[in-house]
């Protein structure tokens, strides 16, 4: 059984990959990916979970050829030795210029492999010279690529070691294999030293088993012709991201893209469209259309001059104006959103991208199920309402891409929202009797003056997505200036206009807070009459103008 997303979806995810296609941008080959041995599949980057743990570094002795000297290696991995073509230094390390096209003696192998210089190599991790693994790491099938080194495998899709690592090893898991070279490297007395390690290894997603990159023979999708498409809106400022840095990983990475890995080996998603082939697409191939095919496409009308042209929802919200997302994704689907709109509809999807800040665990940890970190919004929302979960998140959006969470905003949100019912109560339940009004009163004006100031500074911060900076300046002057002093002021006067002012002040701060707390906020209004609030529902007012 394979499990498959809506009809009309999957209908468009065929579309697409059967344009790419028959453009020739669509094709088989082998690369090193992203592996998962036990689920047995290809995974992308956003696939990979990030595990610290305590490791070592282990300094490996490689012989210089006809020589008595050597070059020191430091890995956290000495079972990859087995497969190493080359090793590679920083060209302009000192302690290593003179050394560039020698020759190594590969320990336990006896194989001969070159000494090469690549720009990649940090000079200040380990001893600055590191294994060139091709087969087995991504960014060492780059160098292999740059320097055209060989690529030999000797673990397995199911995480076994091959004939290629050596008959002593063959059949044996990494984690067997480790303790083997280990004590081989000690008798043969290639070890140099070890230290311990705080490692971060790379693990599914689904089953947190160690990834292992490995080449595997995929499918994937020629991306020169997409990444100029998607460069181009983003230099003019067709297409804005709402801070610099992020418009700058954008452009880097689109600058520098390998073709895309687009096939999985799992059994549920949309199924490659050809013949005899059974793997599915990554879901990102799927993702990266939605901004058009939620609308309908790929379904058009023929005009008058036979031009196909959008119909129905795809005519009337295609393109949208903003996207708000995180910055881990923006490559993988902001990116890909773009270059697929202009690709597949011949216009942009919007027009402004906003990159929110990533909630991390109090103690600073990424959340996730696997670590236990993770909270359950609904559960939150059970404890203190759905207003004071999004108050205490947006209230602590100051600026900062990383937001330790911190449960007592949320009850902070909530007494707010409870301050705010009662004020409505009070100002409700003392509503003006009409008649002449009476001059304004110095305090009178002071409030309508604060919240003149107001309205001008959330509508700028909300403007400048600075959603946070808005919420703080309502809570400040709600609580403080309306509640404590206009509030307490009031209670002492028996005076239509000081009523007035209340129920005007309040009016615009209801407004004001909707995109924030809109429940309350709602229903607060719904207990206005009409005749004073102008509209029934909220959501389609006005926003305050000065």
């Amino acid at each position: 059984m394979r499990l498959v997303a809506n009809e009309k979806y999957g209908e468009a995810v065929k579309v697409a990959f059967l344009h790419y296609h028959k453009k020739g941008w669509i094709y088989q080959g082998e690369r090193v990916i992203n592996w998962c041995p036990r689920c047995q599949t290809s995974l992308s980057d956003l696939e990979i979970e990030y595990l610290e743990q305590q490791s070592k570094l282990y300094f490996i002795k490689y012989p210089i050829k006809n020589s008595t000297g050597f070059i020191i290696v430091a890995t956290t991995r000495p079972e990859t030795m087995l497969g190493d073509t080359a090793v590679a230094v920083n060209q302009n390390d000192e302690r290593y210029k003179n050394l560039i096209g020698q020759t190594l003696i590969l320990p336990i192998q006896n194989r001969e492999i070159p000494i090469i210089a690549d720009e990649s190599v940090d000079k200040d991790f380990g001893t600055g010279a590191v294994k060139v693994t091709p087969a087995h790491s991504l960014a060492d099938a780059e160098i292999a690529e740059r320097h055209k080194l060989s690529s030999i495998v000797i673990i397995n899709q199911y995480g076994k070691m091959t004939a290629e690592a050596g008959k002593e090893f063959e059949g044996f898991s990494i984690k067997d294999t480790r303790e083997k070279v280990v004590e081989k490297l000690i008798q043969l007395n290639s070890m140099e030293k070890t230290e311990d390690y705080l490692n971060k290894i790379s693990v599914c997603y689904r089953c947190n088993t160690a990834i292992e990159p490995r080449p595997s023979v995929q499918w994937f999708l020629k991306m020169k012709e997409l990444a100029k498409k998607a460069l181009e809106p983003v230099k003019t400022g067709e297409i804005k991201f709402n801070d610099k840095r992020w418009k700058k990983i954008y452009l880097d990475w689109m600058s520098n893209v390998k073709d895309w890995c687009i096939s999985r080996q799992i059994w549920w998603g949309h199924k490659i469209p050809l013949d005899g082939v059974d793997d599915v697409l990554d879901t990102w191939f799927s993702s990266a259309l939605w901004p058009f095919a939620t609308l309908g496409w790929p379904a058009s009308v023929k005009t008058a001059t036979g031009k196909s042209e959008p119909t129905g929802d795809l005519k009337e919200f295609y393109p949208t104006q903003i996207l708000s997302t995180a910055r881990d994704i923006i490559n993988l689907w902001v990116a890909r959103m773009i270059f697929s709109g202009l690709e597949l509809m011949g216009e942009k999807p919007f027009s402004q991208v906003i990159i929110h800040p990533t909630i991390l665990a109090k103690d600073g940890r990424r959340m996730s199920k696997s670590l236990g970190t993770g909270i359950d919004p609904l559960v939150l929302i059970d404890k203190y309402g759905a207003d004071a979960v999004r108050f205490g998140l947006i209230y602590q959006m100051m600026g900062g891409q990383d937001i330790k969470f911190d449960e007592s905003h949320l009850l902070a949100g909530k007494k707010f929202a409870n301050k705010l019912w009662n004020i409505a109560r009070f100002v409700f339940s003392n509503p003006p009797i009409g008649g002449e009004n009476s001059n304004l009163s110095k305090k009178d004006k002071e409030i309508h003056e604060k919240l003149e100031q107001v309205i001008k500074s959330v509508t700028e911060n909300v403007d400048n997505y600075n959603f946070g900076q808005a919420l703080h300046t309502l809570y400040d002057f709600v609580w403080h200036e309306y509640a404590d002093k206009y509030i307490e002021y009031a209670k002492t006067k028996e005076d239509d206009m000081i009523k007035k002012t209340l129920s005007c002040v309040l009016l615009n701060i209801i407004k004001l807070l909707h995109p924030f707390i809109p429940f309350i906020t709602e229903e607060i209004w719904s207990m206005i009459p009409t005749d004073s609030s102008g509209s029934k529902m909220l959501i389609i007012e006005k926003w305050p103008k000065i």
